[in-house]
């Protein structure tokens, strides 16, 4: 893989505000579907009301005077990724406040993550705290449960069997500013 340089602002250049971002892969409706149907059980069963079904790959905060770039380096470095086949395979709830559908096979998320490094990179030069890059991949059916709902939640889901599997050919890089409501579509990245 070549090495790749991202400039680093000037400083005092940017205007301070700061989104959050997150990179996720793109799920076919069919599995997205599945999910909203697991989220709509969970929230008339437990009282919970569950986020959009993701599979974030990384999350980070920038200025927003640093799209452009990084919406351009993106767009390289998706370029030159292999789509990977994915498969779902049963709920599983590590750490104990969320329930969440298992990648099974994560390591093939490595390729990608190590490709985001430039990005990583250029984000802390820039003086945003680091990328956080998701270790073990997984789509959240439900996150920051109480103790006493986690319990029952998990007994009930260690029973049940969610399989899907699909070749992931797209990321999306979504934005939102904290405490100012959802996340939004910014940009669509194609892999090989």
């Amino acid at each position: 893989m070549d090495v790749v340089h991202l400039p680093v602002a000037p400083v005092g250049t940017l205007q301070q505000t700061v989104y959050q971002y997150s990179l996720c892969v793109v799920l076919p409706d069919c599995i997205t579907q599945m999910l909203l149907q697991q989220q709509a059980f969970f929230t008339a069963q437990y009282g919970y009301v569950c986020s959009t079904p993701r599979l974030t790959m990384a999350s980070f905060k920038a200025d927003e005077a640093l799209e452009d770039t990084l919406l351009r380096y993106l767009h390289r470095i998706a370029g030159i990724q292999q789509s990977l086949p994915l498969t779902f395979n049963n709920y599983s709830g590590m750490p104990e406040h969320s329930v969440y559908v298992r990648l099974q096979e994560y390591m093939a998320f490595g390729q990608w993550v190590q490709a985001l490094q430039p990005i990583a990179n250029y984000i802390l030069d820039n003086g945003f705290p680091q990328m956080q890059i998701m270790q073990r991949p997984n789509i959240p059916l439900a996150a920051a449960l109480p103790p006493n709902v986690y319990h029952k939640a998990i007994t009930h889901y260690a029973q049940q069997v969610f399989y899907a599997t699909f070749t992931a050919t797209e990321w999306v890089l979504l934005k939102y500013k904290p405490n100012y409501g959802n996340q939004v579509p910014l940009c669509k990245f194609h892999l090989l």
